[in-house]
């Protein structure tokens, strides 16, 4: 076990585990100690963003303006964060891992029957799954830093392919297939998913209002927004900014962004020390919630009879 009163505890920590079978363990050091509350808005607003691309899924979010991305923006936020914190904190066979994906699962069926195509491509949950896989590995490449470790590659793949034998097709109800057999097949199947020609998005405003622009809202004074949005867009694949008919920063404005935000990065993974106490574990004892409640706040409560989450 590692020291954790060393700096740089959690590399240590991943150098002694198998990504084959200690996956689970190494997607909890790699995600939860190295998060928090403002980070994982920022990831929010450089990963929605991509898989409402195609008009189906744009339909289905923002709802005629009424869906939750645009009135109750910021609890969409934490309540997307802290899925994936659930997932990476207690692995993808946990019971509350699988009241997340139930959660979830039940949360597309019932958008599917309101908005008919729209949660009925297969291709399009392998997408979503494939690029949480690959989101930092990309996005560190993105910025010109070298990316995950094989052995955290590995774990990811891994991670994600558990993950992915829970979803359902919200239209089918059929568990989801095709899921790539390895990392680099997420790769692929990321790049030529986003390099696909699309009818024009027809929600690129909404869009770009109530996604790409949610981190500078909440963390940044009105000044500064403008800076906040370029800088989402600098960070997002440039087929997503191009796919949704926006403009990209200027050449020089982007590699600006990109250089500050890798900075950013190698001051938090190289030179700060690692945390003690994991970003679930601070929110925890800031609400004042039990792991149960914490957990309840997004799947919903179960009824002890049947042992499953309360549909919403």
């Amino acid at each position: 076990m590692a020291d954790r009163k060393r700096r740089k505890w959690i590399d240590q920590a991943i150098a002694d585990l198998d990504p084959e079978n200690d996956y689970a363990q190494i997607m909890r050091l790699s995600v939860i100690y190295r998060s928090n509350d403002p980070f994982m808005d920022l990831i929010y607003s450089i990963t929605f963003p991509n898989f409402v691309v195609p008009n189906r899924g744009a339909i289905a979010i923002l709802r005629e303006g009424k869906g939750k991305v645009v009135r109750h923006g910021a609890q969409r936020m934490d309540d997307t964060a802290r899925h994936i914190l659930i997932w990476n904190e207690f692995g993808p066979e946990h019971e509350y891992t699988r009241r997340s994906i139930n959660a979830l699962n039940k949360a597309h069926k019932h958008w599917s029957e309101r908005y008919p195509g729209s949660f009925g491509h297969n291709e399009d949950y392998i997408y979503t799954l494939s690029y949480e896989a690959t989101l930092f590995h990309r996005l560190m490449r993105r910025v010109g830093l070298s990316g995950l470790s094989e052995k955290e590659q590995q774990a990811s793949w891994e991670f994600y392919s558990r993950l992915s034998r829970q979803f359902r097709n919200a239209e089918t109800d059929e568990f989801l297939t095709d899921f790539p057999e390895s990392f680099a097949g997420c790769l692929a199947f990321v790049h030529e998913y986003e390099a696909t020609k699309r009818p024009t998005n027809m929600h690129a405003a909404g869009i770009d209002d109530a996604l790409i622009q949610a981190f500078a809202k909440r963390h940044m004074p009105l000044g500064l927004r403008s800076f906040g949005r370029t800088l989402i867009l600098s960070l997002l694949p440039e087929a997503t900014v191009q796919g949704l008919g926006l403009k990209l920063p200027n050449p020089v404005l982007r590699g600006f962004c990109r250089r500050g935000f890798a900075l950013y990065l190698l001051i938090g993974l190289k030179l700060l020390p690692d945390p003690v106490k994991s970003h679930p574990e601070i929110i925890r004892e800031r609400d004042g919630q039990s792991i149960e409640e914490y957990v309840a706040a997004v799947t919903g409560p179960v009824r002890p009879e049947a042992g499953v989450p309360v549909a919403a």
